[in-house]
């Protein structure tokens, strides 16, 4: 098999580049441009990060969001919201007619008028600084970290900030980060390791992450039998990389990637005396 990096790189060059919505000072065509695709992994993925933190049994969760983005997690989280509630929210007419300040204060008030659906602190890093900045702005996080881990320490403040975590999450930061963003977090973390609940396309491997994670004494499982819908293919052209990226590694797109969609796999690393993932009461699924 090709190196982890190898891998990364050439299932990256195959997928649709969306860097213009990315680090937007507001979400609008961000939400607008992944709707039309159906993102759905955060709705996905939400239920299971619930089940988590339950099973974690703590009053309150500090919870890390690895490529925090726009605060889509939180959102989900929090609100017990659907991807595709914001979606039709930011295609209404009058949001798209309102300035950056006007969308941000509409946002603010929008999500401050909800009933939170979770007990839990929300700190966000990425390096799109207006993404994050935007999503501490309206209060979906309560820390904005904007670093890149993958080239430099935490800084001084970053640390301080995830000193208390007791949970890191991604839906979509694998395979572009690595085993060294994970380490280099979990080493600012001040108490026990947090536990690591990540959703991973098919085609980035966790196994490294994984290797890396044992550490910190803690142990990964996969939820096997299990595949998350994450989108539609842009074209026939990334649907072609999609496949060949999943085949290179052994795994069969039939029912898969091969009908048309990105699929992410869910893996939960924990301390050796918690709950195996057979005890957990996900929610089913696909």
């Amino acid at each position: 098999m090709a190196p982890k990096d190898d891998i990364y790189d050439c299932a990256n060059e195959a997928k649709a580049n969306f860097d213009n919505i990315y680090n937007l000072p507001d979400p609008r065509l961000y939400y607008r441009t992944l709707g039309a695709l159906d993102y759905r992994i955060p709705t996905e993925a939400s239920p299971i990060f619930r089940s988590v933190m339950k099973a974690m049994d703590r009053k309150s969760i500090n919870v890390l969001d690895i490529g925090c983005s726009y605060g889509v997690n939180a959102a989900m989280i929090r609100y017990d919201l659907e991807f595709g509630d914001l979606v039709a929210r930011y295609r209404r007419q009058e949001m798209r007619e309102e300035s950056v300040a006007e969308a941000i204060l509409d946002d603010a008030a929008y999500f401050a008028d909800r009933q939170t659906a979770s007990n839990a602190n929300f700190t966000g890093i990425d390096v799109a600084g207006e993404a994050a900045g935007y999503a501490r702005a309206i209060g979906l996080i309560d820390e904005a970290i904007v670093e890149d881990l993958e080239t430099a320490p935490l800084s001084r403040k970053g640390r301080a900030a995830i000193a208390q975590a007791d949970l890191i999450i991604t839906t979509g930061a694998v395979g572009y980060v690595t085993e060294k963003t994970f380490s280099r977090l979990i080493d600012a973390v001040e108490g026990p390791a947090p536990w690591v609940a990540a959703f991973t396309l098919r085609q980035f491997p966790f196994d490294a992450i994984a290797e890396e994670l044992t550490r910190y004494g803690l142990e990964t499982e996969k939820l096997e039998g299990r595949f998350f819908p994450q989108r539609r293919f842009m074209d026939a052209d990334e649907k072609a990389g999609a496949v060949a990226a999943v085949e290179a590694l052994g795994l069969d797109p039939d029912g898969l990637e091969a009908d048309g969609e990105y699929f992410a796999e869910f893996h939960l690393a924990k301390p050796g005396a918690a709950p195996k993932l057979a005890d957990f009461n996900f929610p089913a699924g696909v």
